[in-house]
């Protein structure tokens, strides 16, 4: 099950990162030292499609995808166990997209 505590590495052209996320009954919510992520998915044992809108709270970090300002990306990928290896693009806009690697950390309470 996808529900859980993620860690979130991504590389993108323009450099690489990390964050964390939560996902919990359909939705995400995470971030990073410049963004939010908030979003909605869709999984299954083997796959996870989801939509995250990515809010730039710090001006001065700048995307490692190379976008300034808020974006939504269009993420895709394969659910490994505590895994999921996936790559991101950014809805509607002329940009190399990212890869990403999930690690869950950890199971929500209840």
């Amino acid at each position: 099950m996808v529900d859980g505590f993620w860690i979130v590495q991504f590389e993108g052209l323009k450099g690489n990162g990390g964050g964390v996320a939560v996902f919990i009954k359909g939705k995400v919510f995470g971030g990073d030292n410049g963004s939010t992520y908030t979003g909605t998915y869709v999984a299954n044992a083997k796959t996870i499609n989801a939509r995250v809108r990515i809010h730039n709270y710090m001006p001065g970090v700048v995307s490692v995808i190379g976008i300034e300002g808020d974006y939504d990306l269009d993420v895709i990928g394969n659910v490994e166990g505590d895994v999921i290896k996936a790559t991101g693009t950014p809805a509607g806009k002329q940009s190399a997209g990212l890869a990403l690697k999930l690690t869950k950390a950890g199971e929500l309470p209840g």
